[in-house]
């Protein structure tokens, strides 16, 4: 990614963030198979008419590990990142468990966020059994622990992309690896606490919600269901494309992004 990452100073920790152009601002938010660096062909295609902002998640990309519990403590994060950085009110456009903390930052701070894009989200595991929740928890530290950061990603993140062949394979392990185990652990364990629905009825904005038709972590049908629960959103299912909708299918994720915001003002 040709823009060099930024870093601020919150509570003690360095966060990392990359920024480019100027104009309205959009605020990217990866999930957990990502950094800021995810979001390079939308860098590449909005800065010359928008400020683009992407932050590394704590523990993720260069940002230092943080104690941050609930999705909460991230949208709370994201928020004061804004802050920092003079934002009064941006775009968002998440991926992945990004957009369960874009919910949760637009449904406690509805000033800030004036319309939002979910890609490829997931909904969180807040609707299962907390034995079930700390079973997952367990599991997924063991391997983890086991394969390590690089190796998992390897062997699981290269398994979501259904387009784009070897090379966008391996920037997606490259990106999914980058993330610290502790960094990934403590993220996870915020996502099986979330249920995104919860947000969902205080989102009155603009929302554009895309899938992806061969994702298997975001169910198509559960990106519909989340934009049938929105009052004010459309939805689009992308053919030949799994979990990095963004990266797989860029020329169209762009085109459908570059319309909503058109339509969004």
């Amino acid at each position: 990614m040709a823009d060099a990452a930024k870093f601020l100073t919150i509570d003690g920790r360095c966060l990392a963030y990359r920024e480019a152009g100027a104009g309205p601002p959009i605020l990217f938010l990866h999930g957990l198979g990502g950094n800021s660096a995810s979001w390079q062909p939308q860098f590449e295609a909005f800065s010359d008419r928008y400020r683009v902002v992407a932050w590394d998640m704590p523990g993720f990309g260069q940002s230092e590990l943080m104690p941050l519990a609930t999705t909460r403590d991230y949208s709370t994060l994201a928020r004061h990142l804004m802050d920092a950085l003079g934002i009064d009110r941006a775009v968002g456009v998440a991926t992945s468990y990004g957009t369960v903390i874009l919910a949760d930052l637009a449904a406690a701070n509805p000033d800030r966020i004036r319309a939002m894009v979910f890609a490829c989200g997931v909904t969180g595991m807040g609707h299962l059994d907390p034995q079930e929740r700390a079973r997952l928890r367990a599991e997924r530290r063991a391997v983890l622990e086991n394969l390590g950061q690089r190796k998992f990603a390897e062997e699981r993140n290269a398994t979501y992309v259904k387009g784009g062949g070897a090379a966008l394979v391996a920037k997606v392990v490259d990106l999914a690896g980058s993330a610290t185990t502790a960094g990934y652990l403590q993220a996870y364990g915020a996502m099986t606490e979330s249920n995104i629905f919860a947000s969902l009825p205080a989102l009155k904005m603009p929302t554009l919600v895309l899938a992806g038709a061969s994702d298997p972590i975001a169910k198509a049908t559960d990106c519909k269901r989340v934009a049938c629960a929105l009052p004010h959103a459309e939805y689009h299912c992308i053919d030949a494309c799994g979990h990095y909708v963004n990266l797989e299918q860029a020329g169209t994720f762009n085109r459908l992004l570059d319309d909503f915001l058109a339509r969004a003002g």
